[in-house]
């Protein structure tokens, strides 16, 4: 029994012995084990931040915290949890390819305006949410893409899902996404998203506090690469990040 325990292969001690740091190639103090958190509800719970709706994670999902203080003040109230003036969204950013290198961007400097190819997607839909007066143009425009629920990054769309899984060893492979808070007046939604994503302008109102990670069995992950075509460009390019000007020398 002990050494089933401590192979490789053994899921629980995989989730147990991950440091995010070390396999993300992140700076420790980048993380914060407080905002540590598994997930043991068999569905979504809907709840409810700074008035938006969201879909939590569920069992499966591991989330790994970031320090806040690197993403904004850790005073605010932000980051609240029950309803009290000041408490952001929450909503989740998903990753495609190149999972690895764009969480160091992202890191190192920050969220940025999707500008490569399908960047166009939603940017020119009228914006039908409850923000829409808020703004003097009633189209979308192009920002920051993030979802309300995780699903509709894993489900297979015309075999072009949103998220790729990442090889962790030969037994199991990683789904992940950015758990964010979002400045609830800021948010935007698309005629044409059907309520499943957001758009937010100005990347200074995204501000990521985990790591949300799913633990796939190498089977699982062959079914999801045998399923999909990873080279097709999906409908909602969110997923996507110029990686080829990160600079490893920022330090936190």
């Amino acid at each position: 029994m002990a050494a089933s325990y401590w192979d490789e292969s053994n899921l629980e001690r995989v989730i147990e012995t991950f440091n995010p740091s070390s396999f993300f190639g992140l700076p420790t103090d980048l993380f914060d084990r407080k905002g540590d958190l598994r997930y043991c509800n068999t569905k979504p719970l809907i709840l409810t931040r700074g008035d938006w709706s969201y879909y939590t994670p569920f069992k499966g999902w591991v989330r790994y915290g970031l320090n806040i203080e690197k993403f904004g003040n850790s005073g605010a109230q932000w980051l609240a949890c029950d309803g009290a003036r000041g408490e952001w969204a929450v909503g989740f950013h998903g990753l495609r390819r190149d999972g690895l290198e764009v969480l160091k961007c992202i890191a190192f400097e920050g969220f940025k305006v999707f500008s490569g190819k399908n960047s166009e997607w939603g940017t020119t839909a009228e914006d039908v949410g409850p923000n829409a007066s808020l703004f003097s143009e009633k189209t979308c425009g192009k920002g920051v893409f993030l979802t309300p629920k995780l699903e509709y990054l894993t489900e297979n769309v015309e075999n072009c899902r949103l998220t790729k899984p990442i090889q962790y060893n030969k037994h199991f492979y990683l789904e992940l996404a950015l758990q964010c808070r979002i400045h609830p007046k800021n948010i935007r939604v698309p005629a044409c998203a059907g309520n499943q994503y957001y758009i937010v302008n100005d990347p200074k109102h995204v501000r990521p506090y985990g790591i949300v990670i799913y633990f796939l069995t190498a089977e699982k992950a062959k079914t999801i690469f045998d399923g999909n075509n990873y080279d097709l460009k999906p409908a909602i390019p969110f997923v996507e990040h110029r990686t080829d000007h990160i600079q490893q020398s920022i330090s936190f």
